[in-house]
């Protein structure tokens, strides 16, 4: 699934409608919003990760998005997520 969602960085897309992707919305949305901000239509440089400002990056490479994104749909509804920037 994670591949399924930034596996292509410069056609990544949010999730839209109502099917889950996470376990539950609580965590579905902040997933959605970190994919709507690497959208091509949105971000300034999605291929490179920089979502605003010429340096602005949504994660710091390929490999920790992943993680981030694969985080987000494991974690449980008494888990918290916790990224250091």
């Amino acid at each position: 699934m994670v591949e399924d969602l930034c596996g292509d960085l410069a056609h990544i897309r949010a999730p839209r409608g109502s099917e889950l992707h996470a376990r539950a919305w609580a965590t579905e949305a902040p997933l959605r919003m970190l994919l709507n901000n690497l959208d091509p239509e949105v971000a300034e440089r999605p291929e490179d990760l920089v979502v605003y400002g010429g340096s602005g990056k949504a994660a710091r490479n390929p490999e920790a998005l992943r993680a981030i994104v694969r985080s987000l749909i494991e974690l449980a509804e008494d888990e918290t997520l916790l990224v250091q920037s």
